[in-house]
């Protein structure tokens, strides 16, 4: 489990020992590009700040289902508003209800507006005792630099794709599948399930590995081009894979020592990069920036098709070693 996993790393142990020694912030901010793992840290971290509280099973109920009393939740289901903030202040001042804190949540905090924000400085200069602010965000960087100088940073890192796969599998995806969604995703869980719920990820997958491997001379084209693979809705997952595929190769040419991103296909990465030199993949890598264009500007998926997979070759035959 996802939470598991969070729960037991050196990240969130270092704020349980900080919570153990006394050393409480006023406010805190959780960043991480990965939602999902994101709000599971924010209520891990709201349930470890409100822990003295959970002495019978109707206040962890509570917590549990958003509701109790000394957790307020802004910005999820609807945009925090100035009025929101105002009546943040102002129940700062009161009393907890069973615990000595009360805790209030900025969610998507990357999108509350900068009115909002400069009103929420009132009590992050002036803390009320036992009122603590918790923001949580994508990025950081919408924030105002005011709001950023006055929290604490808890930034969290990306997964290892061998534990999104995991977790992937575990949630009963099944393996191949799991391992492509995983690399793709880079280590964000959320992506990766979203990766995952795709029809047909893994057929694209090898689709384009056959296409790469296959096409040595225009006349291997049409195949592909014509064949659906360039479809409208195809296309872009199609771009993805054969960039994250080229950049594997280059990375295999040059022997360096990177992430990789394709899933068990040591082999087939040496066969699409063989008679490539480091400048025809670059190139090549290129022409795949150069189909996006062409999508923006609604090319038909079959030219896109056609136009990178003819630049491909030339880029591999031109930089060929001689």
């Amino acid at each position: 489990m996802i939470a598991d996993r969070l729960e037991n790393g050196a990240f969130y142990r270092e704020f349980i020992k900080e919570i153990e020694a006394g050393r409480v912030h006023n406010a805190y901010l959780i960043v991480s590009e990965d939602e999902l793992a994101g709000r599971i840290m924010l209520e891990l971290v709201s349930k470890a700040l409100l822990s003295d509280c959970f002495r019978d099973k109707e206040s962890l109920k509570l917590f549990r289902e958003g509701t109790h009393p000394d957790l307020h939740i802004y910005n999820r289901d609807k945009k925090i508003t100035v009025s929101d903030a105002e009546n943040i202040i102002m129940e700062a001042q009161k009393s907890g209800w069973a615990s000595e804190r009360r805790l209030f949540v900025i969610d998507n905090a990357e999108k509350a507006g900068a009115d909002v924000q400069n009103k929420l400085l009132k009590i992050m200069e002036e803390p009320p005792e036992g009122a603590v602010l918790i923001f949580r965000a994508v990025h950081e960087g919408a924030l105002l630099e005011t709001v950023r100088s006055r929290v604490k940073l808890m930034r969290l890192p990306l997964a290892s794709d061998a534990d999104v796969e995991a977790e992937l599998k575990g949630s009963g995806v099944p393996a191949g599948v799991a391992g492509v969604a995983a690399r793709l995703a880079g280590g964000n869980y959320a992506l990766a399930t979203a990766y995952a719920e795709e029809e047909g990820l893994e057929e694209d997958y090898s689709a384009v590995f056959s296409m790469l491997s296959t096409c040595k001379k225009t006349k291997d084209m049409a195949p592909f081009v014509y064949g659906g693979m360039f479809t409208a809705e195809r296309i872009g997952r199609i771009l993805d894979f054969t960039e994250l595929i080229l950049r594997d190769v280059m990375a295999d040419i040059a022997g360096a020592p990177v992430r990789r991103y394709t899933y068990n296909r040591d082999a087939e990465i040496e066969s699409v990069g063989a008679g490539f030199t480091p400048g025809g993949l670059a190139m090549a890598i290129l022409a795949v920036n150069e189909a996006r264009k062409m999508e923006k500007v609604n090319i038909s998926p079959e030219t896109i098709g056609e136009k990178l997979l003819f630049d491909i070759l030339e880029a591999k035959y031109k930089w060929r070693k001689s």
